[in-house]
């Protein structure tokens, strides 16, 4: 990773600290949907361990590579994007960490990926794990939504903006690297880091949520009500987890923005299928309305609401807005 180059300030903070032995013991690395957030937290954290002392993790020691292939054993990672954080997981870092380290560096590292995707109790376990921390122990908090995080676990972290990555450089690296041009303008929307995309390429999830996306689209292209049916029966029976409804309504939101870009005159992403784009850029007029419903959709995934109700609720939402009924 080319962290100067692409993310200056996190790269001048963190090199300084490791040249004076002044690491925070926890770092919140922030940032937008679609940055690179969780691999610059991988980053930094194997610069803790790498081989090489001269600077940031070289990526080529066998340190660095077992790191990579979860084989180092004083490394931990929680990880939100999978599922929800539970007490249960917080109890097993905080065993983990009580425990010895076994590696040369005598170094305690743990990564909590989207702790957002957590609930009270847990955020409340993690926070008593943070204000006593042990000389050492090193934690990478990743997230997209601040918002959901308790202040007092904020104040408690030094806080690294991640810089949103500049698309059109990485939608040219994704072409070069002979992505398929629809599959690089969906994913490089909604990630920052190229070998993410390539992992979320051959994930089972995305093959699904992009299936399920151009069945509706075409769908609502014919009609509200097609896609509305398509919804119900193909959608929600492909669809189930909330992992997949939240990549699904990413997805269909980059969509809605790339009809409101072209509705506003501007350039779009999704060159490769800019006929439906033009199309439902025509039938669509309340767009940022439905764009906006869409957000708010998403964030009800992790409340007690049935997957189901959130798809179908996006599209009826849709034919009600055109129809003049809402």
């Amino acid at each position: 990773m080319d962290l100067k180059a692409s993310q200056p300030f996190i790269y001048q903070i963190f090199s300084t600290a490791l040249k004076l032995d002044k690491v925070s013991q926890a770092y919140l690395i922030k940032g937008s949907i679609g940055t690179p957030t969780f691999e610059i937290a991988k980053y930094l954290a194997k610069s803790l361990i790498c081989q090489d002392d001269d600077g940031l993790a070289c990526e080529k020691c066998i340190d660095c590579i077992r790191f990579d292939e979860g084989n180092y054993a004083d490394y931990m990672l929680i990880d939100g994007s999978t599922s929800m954080i539970k007490v249960s997981d917080i109890e097993r870092l905080q065993d983990f960490l009580s425990s010895t380290p076994i590696e040369v560096k005598k170094k305690k590292i743990y990564i909590i990926n989207e702790l957002e995707n957590s609930n009270k109790e847990s955020l409340n376990a993690l926070l008593k794990t943070l204000e006593e921390p042990s000389e050492n122990i090193y934690a990478f908090i990743v997230t997209q939504n601040e918002a959901k995080i308790l202040p007092t676990i904020i104040s408690r972290c030094q806080i690294l903006n991640v810089l949103p990555t500049d698309k059109s450089i990485l939608l040219e690296e994704l072409i070069k690297e002979k992505i398929p041009s629809d599959d690089a303008e969906i994913l490089s929307s909604l990630y920052g880091n190229i070998q993410t995309i390539k992992n979320v390429l051959s994930d089972e999830k995305y093959i699904k949520c992009k299936k399920a996306l151009y069945e509706v689209i075409n769908a609502l292209n014919t009609s509200f009500d097609e896609a509305i049916f398509v919804i119900q029966n193909k959608v929600v029976p492909l669809i189930k987890s909330k992992e997949e409804t939240r990549l699904f309504i990413d997805m269909l939101a980059f969509i809605f923005k790339d009809i409101l870009r072209i509705q506003a005159k501007g350039d779009i992403i999704f060159k490769s299928n800019i006929s439906i784009i033009k199309d439902l850029s025509l039938k669509l007029h309340y767009l940022d309305k439905e764009y906006l419903e869409t957000l708010l959709s998403r964030g009800k995934i992790d409340l007690n609401i049935s997957t189901s109700l959130i798809l179908e609720h996006i599209f009826i939402y849709i034919k009600e807005i055109e129809n003049g009924k809402n």
